[in-house]
């Protein structure tokens, strides 16, 4: 039997097991992290993280994400500010941080008793998204009762975000998961519904590809406010409220910069 130490941690509520194999290779599979992962008989979370050493050195770090299935994430913004709490706890000289996932290196800062990751370009090029087929990525023809077509970015991983007047309005358990796996998506996708409340302040909702409704999602609000910005509904800076806080993110030069707490929980560990 072997003894797993983890942290749990969250991002408003977008919470992670996060473990850390720089020091103790362990074999992470499918077992493990449905064990971890399951809300009634383990520790419970939407993504299980591990920190691991960099390839090279062009990265401080490296990082795996998986969905409680066990299936890989590309992406995860929260997930990614909550390891670089730790790291920066571990050094407190250091104001950044050089975190490679597979979604390519991503820039992690300390912004006073917040933290802020750059999540890089994003693309609404039908093929980086990407979509079955060539289509207006602005519009995507994807019918919600209440809410315009749809948009289709990639920040890492898909996103469908959709516009309405009220996203108390939407059934996500029932919704969800047919846009998730909708044939325009050959990777399926995250999906978004947004209320836009003035032009620097949205509300969302979101249902994640592999994980479900969550609390909040990073990649979802950097798509989020992109894709407002795109259809000039907000400015490129915005406040995205989700249930258990704020997230503000900026697009500066098509790349998103996310903003935003991230805690540890507790430190707990499992036998396998």
């Amino acid at each position: 039997m072997q003894k797993i130490e983890f942290t749990k941690m969250h991002g408003l509520g977008n919470d992670f097991v996060i473990i850390d194999k720089r020091s103790n290779d362990i074999q992470i599979n499918d077992n493990l992290i449905q064990k971890l992962s399951d809300r009634r008989t383990g520790a419970g979370c939407d993504q299980l993280i591990t920190i691991n050493e960099p390839h090279n050195n062009n990265a401080d770090i490296r990082i795996d994400i998986f969905n409680p299935a066990g299936d890989k994430a590309e992406a995860c913004g929260n997930g990614t500010r909550c390891v670089a709490k730790i790291l920066f706890d571990e050094n407190n000289g250091k104001e950044s941080l050089k975190i490679l996932s597979d979604a390519g290196t991503l820039i992690a800062k300390k912004v006073r008793n917040l933290i802020s990751v750059n999540m890089g370009i994003i693309s609404s090029d039908w093929k980086r998204i990407p979509l079955s087929k060539a289509m207006n990525t602005l519009n995507v023809p994807i019918h919600v009762d209440g809410f315009d077509a749809g948009v289709a970015v990639n920040i890492g991983n898909p996103h469908i975000v959709f516009f309405g007047k009220s996203i108390q309005s939407v059934n996500l358990k029932e919704i969800g998961p047919k846009i998730e796996q909708h044939h325009f998506f050959p990777n399926k996708t995250n999906v978004e519904f947004i209320e836009v409340v003035n032009s620097n302040k949205i509300k969302m909702k979101v249902w994640e590809r592999g994980a479900g409704i969550t609390l909040a999602c990073g990649s979802g609000a950097c798509a989020a406010v992109y894709a407002g910005w795109k259809k000039k509904l907000i400015e490129n800076n915005a406040e995205v409220l989700l249930e258990k806080g704020s997230l503000h993110i900026s697009i500066v030069d098509n790349e998103a910069i996310m903003t935003g707490p991230a805690e540890i929980s507790y430190n707990g560990y499992i036998n396998i």
